[in-house]
């Protein structure tokens, strides 16, 4: 008996599955793409409204409006977590800890409260801000650390502080090198200067003065009149006073002269028609360095010169609008006629 055997039609299922499988795999692409690219463009938001708050922050404190920049900062709290922006919510504390400082400035009769708090918001946002993750932020916050400490020495006379600042400073300048960052070096040094003299000055130790003298010549490896012409008028400024306190620990007359020229340089820059101030408080400083001169040798020729570069200071300190400055500069005019 014959049989008709024909080969069963094979099952359909098996080429289906994969189809089935393919349209699945497809769906859980597209879906954790629409949760990856969703979560991308909620997180781009959330940074564009950080900026914007950053942005207005900052526009409050250059008009002095420091409270409402405050709260501006604080509002940015709300928008975001410690877990998920790290970065940005430490650095809304630096920005706050910024504020406190600027408003050191402004109200020094509370200085030192001031500055206590923008002591603390800089030292919580290194909670987020690490070395490892962010260094360019963390040693950032390193050198604000310094200056904050360095004003605060300066508002309660406490050599801690004074030290404390020279720590931060040092430590900011492990990561900020001439090469990686010539600006960051530069404004370090002159303020590690500044705080090096500050401790020379009161520890009477000429070691510390000469580190000092060191770091502003740091500097000027970067901030050359040519580039920087207001900066280095500055560290110009700053070496004519270290100059002239170097002058007390020997090689007086080269020290004296050495500061003439520095505040010569910084005369250069600084002009009684853009800089006033620095203008006069320069040729104060000049006046002094040329009374010290006097002391020297060439009395009466170098009195002169003393007193004609306190009159100049006295074109801006005048008494009614300076009177402090003012009257320090009518002080230094008696002493030099007084000296002949």
């Amino acid at each position: 008996m014959s049989m008709n055997c024909e080969a069963p039609e094979p099952e359909s299922s098996p080429k289906k599955k994969p189809l089935v499988y393919a349209g699945v795999g497809i769906l859980i692409v597209l879906i954790a793409g629409y949760i990856f690219f969703g979560d991308y463009i909620q997180e781009q938001r959330t940074l564009n409204a950080i900026d914007s708050l950053w942005e207005q922050a900052s526009q409050l404190r250059d008009e002095g409006d420091y409270d409402s920049a405050l709260e501006v900062y604080n509002s940015v709290f709300n928008l975001i977590s410690s877990r998920d922006f790290p970065l940005e919510y430490g650095m809304n504390h630096y920005y706050r800890g910024g504020t406190y400082e600027d408003m050191a400035s402004y109200d020094p009769e509370n200085a030192s409260s001031h500055l206590q708090n923008s002591i603390y918001a800089y030292d919580y946002s290194l909670k987020f801000i690490t070395e490892e993750e962010y260094p360019a932020e963390y040693f950032r916050v390193q050198y604000s650390l310094g200056d904050a400490y360095l004003k605060l020495y300066a508002s309660r006379k406490d050599v801690n502080d004074l030290n404390t600042a020279i720590n931060y400073y040092n430590n900011a300048l492990s990561y900020y090198s001439i090469a990686l960052d010539p600006i960051y070096f530069a404004s370090i040094n002159n303020k590690l200067g500044n705080a090096w003299r500050k401790k020379g000055n009161i520890e009477n130790n000429s070691d510390y003065l000469q580190k000092s003298l060191s770091s502003y010549e740091e500097s000027l490896r970067v901030f050359r009149e040519e580039v920087y012409s207001l900066e280095y008028a500055g560290v110009q400024n700053n070496l004519g006073n270290l100059y002239l306190e170097l002058s007390s620990y020997g090689n007086e007359k080269t020290n004296i002269e050495n500061a003439i020229t520095s505040f010569n340089n910084a005369l250069k820059v600084y002009t009684i028609e853009t800089r006033p101030i620095e203008y006069a408080t320069v040729q104060n400083n000049l006046g002094n360095a040329w009374f010290e001169l006097s002391e020297l040798e060439n009395k009466e020729n170098n009195v002169e010169k003393a007193v004609k570069a306190y009159n100049e200071a006295l074109k801006v300190f005048t008494i009614s609008l300076f009177p402090v400055e003012h009257d320090g500069v009518i002080h230094n005019i008696a002493r030099a006629y007084k000296s002949l």
